[in-house]
Order: C-alpha cells, then structure tokens, then sequence
C-alpha cells in the first residue's frame, strides 16, 4: 500500500448517529451486520485499489482510523451500492474481489492495515463512508474471525 495517501475519505460516525436512516428500496437495502457476522458469514469480498502507476504505488480505498489505516470492504456487489459508478468510472478505482481464502492471505500480508470497515454506505460520490461503530473491526480480531 501507499505510504502517503493523496485522499483520505472521511469517516463521519457522529453525523451517521444524528441523521435519520434514508429508507432504501428493499431490493437495495443491505442487512448490515456486525463486522464480525460480515467476515463470518462471508465467502467473498469486495475491496477498491488504484493499481500501481508508474513509479506510484498502488492505493487500497480506506481512511484513517484511530488504530491507523482502515481498509474498506464489501461483502457483495451490490452491497457497495450506487457509488459503485462513481468510484470506478469518476475516480479510477478498480474494484478487486477474493474468495475467504485470498481475502484472508492478503490481510495476513497488509502489515499497514490496523482494521476493516465492512459493508459502509458511501455518499457524495464516493467522498464520504457512513456507517456504524460495529461496523469496524481490528485487523487481528478479523484475521480471527476469517480464520474460523
């Protein structure tokens, strides 16, 4: 992963807490677990990264955390929602699934990731990640649950 981070998404819990669910269609709305029912229950996973350009390193979607560098992820497709548009066309990221086994492998490698933000909702374009507090989980309690 990159050292520097050229943006950083902004984790708004407090503004998620305050505002009132926006009711989503059923046939779009996503059961949000905890994130440790998420990795659990899980058999593939959904992770964005702007590949490596020349002489740049690749970047993972995440933000920065209280435990450092937080990746985020999908447990689905479709659980990424309508910003799915705007992060691969309007921003360049390229979305990369893993079975159970390579999500786990990778983790394992990602020395740089202090935790896991499953399942968020991303708004404005992709710019902001709403979601709750058990939505978050340590890197080392993940790697837990995967290996389970």
């Amino acid at each position: 992963m990159a050292e520097t981070r050229a943006k950083v998404i902004e984790v708004d819990f407090a503004a998620r807490r305050r505002v009132r669910p926006v009711r989503r269609p059923q046939a779009v709305r996503i059961q949000q677990l905890s994130a440790v029912h998420a990795l659990r229950r899980s058999g593939d996973f959904v992770v964005f990264w702007r590949p490596p350009a020349r002489r740049h390193a690749g970047e993972y979607l995440g933000g920065r955390w209280d435990w450092g560098w937080t990746l985020f992820v999908w447990t689905s497709d479709s659980a990424v929602g309508p910003v799915w548009g705007d992060l691969v066309n309007g921003r360049g990221y390229v979305p990369q699934r893993m079975s159970r086994s390579g999500f786990f492998a990778f983790l394992r490698r990602a020395s740089d990731v202090g935790g896991l933000l499953m399942d968020g909702e991303l708004d404005g374009g992709g710019h902001v990640i709403r979601a709750d507090t058990e939505q978050l989980i340590r890197r080392d309690e993940a790697l837990v649950a995967l290996g389970r």
